[in-house]
């Protein structure tokens, strides 16, 4: 599987560029349901538990769930409680960072 590194800015420009194509992607029938649905699903269904948040500039909660054998789910939520799945994929790896750099 090929491996993708999205940079120092990698997950909010990765959110970024999600918010603009949010529109286009609803037109394409994303999975979305109330989010205590969808959490309810991701953490029994497959073992997936939260590994980071964020808030966007339009206050949508971002959020990475991950499992331990390392499949992963990005979920968006509007402020209204409608969650979308807007990414899935296997193989997630964590980034650990020495003192004093980045953030």
């Amino acid at each position: 599987m090929a491996r993708f590194s999205f940079g120092r800015h990698g997950l909010s420009g990765f959110a970024a560029a999600f918010l603009i194509l949010l529109p286009t992607i609803a037109a394409a029938q994303l999975p979305c349901a109330a989010r205590d649905e969808i959490v309810g699903e991701i953490t029994q269904r497959f073992k997936e538990v939260p590994e980071a948040t964020g808030v966007t500039p339009q206050g949508m909660l971002l959020e990475v769930f991950v499992s331990e054998t390392r499949s992963w789910t990005i979920l968006i939520t509007t402020s209204q409680g409608l969650a979308c799945i807007a990414a899935v994929g296997e193989n997630w790896e964590r980034e650990f960072r020495k003192p004093g750099v980045g953030f």
